[in-house]
């Protein structure tokens, strides 16, 4: 059991999952948006977590992390699935929020797709079609969105039905994002340790209650450490926020 989700009654979740994969039309279980764009079309769904608006405009779909469309086996599978399922799902028009969405340094707008009664995310992570990940300032749906996917993982749906995720530490080869699980096997300092003799994890803050032994999961963007790290723990992993980081029991 994971720390952050025990004594926790997931019944709007399993709603929405059920709703879902039904076809039939639902209400949000996430809170609904403050703030919203004029409505827009969508030029193209380029993967299930990103598209191009009538306007030229491209959105990074917030909250979430689809598979990557270049990665291969159940990875690719899923990066089309997801795409396929946004492309059915998504209406002649739709709004982002929030709004004005802030952007990021490629210029690409940051929000989520809101589609009259429900978040894209929403749809995409309760079909397990999508890992929840919290990237600061924008994590309003964060916790919704975490409840939702804990839903569709203890039911077995999507992804979570390969018996795949979370991936060992111990056997990461390469970089990008990761969901990963792993024992604490060396602490550097306040904010850094080391997962399995092999993973860098740098949190965003102090977190004193950290001990060697505790298995955490992780997830997020992995990359190759510094080469002054390199040849002692070849990964990093930069955690955004905390919410990214769980206590498996």
């Amino acid at each position: 059991m994971v720390e952050q989700f025990r004594n926790k009654v997931f019944t709007k979740a399993a709603v929405v999952a059920a709703s879902v994969l039904s076809g039939v039309a639902f209400a949000t279980s996430c809170p609904t948006p403050q703030t919203l764009s004029p409505l827009f079309k969508i030029d193209l769904v380029i993967d299930g977590d990103t598209v191009k608006l009538d306007d030229g405009s491209r959105v990074r779909l917030t909250g979430f992390n689809t598979f990557e469309l270049k990665d291969s086996g159940w990875k690719r599978d899923y990066a089309l699935r997801a795409k396929r399922r946004a492309i059915e799902v998504l209406p002649k028009s739709i709004q982002v929020t929030p709004w004005p969405a802030p952007k990021d340094r490629y210029g690409r707008l940051l929000g989520n797709l809101w589609m009259g009664e429900a978040y894209l995310g929403e749809v995409l992570v309760a079909e397990g079609l999508a890992l929840t990940v919290s990237v600061p300032p924008e994590t309003s749906l964060v916790q919704c969105l975490l409840s939702t996917e804990w839903g569709a993982r203890m039911s077995r749906i999507g992804v979570w039905s390969l018996d795949q995720l979370p991936q060992a530490v111990k056997n990461i080869s390469s970089g990008g994002f990761q969901h990963r699980v792993g024992m604490v096997t060396q602490i550097l300092d306040q904010t850094t340790v080391i997962l399995d003799g092999k993973l860098r994890v740098i949190f965003p803050e102090i977190d004193s209650s950290v001990r060697t032994g505790t298995r955490y999961e992780v997830r997020g963007w992995v990359s190759r450490s510094p080469k002054s790290f390199r040849s002692d723990w070849p990964w990093t992993l930069k955690l955004k926020d905390l919410n990214n980081r769980v206590r498996v029991f």
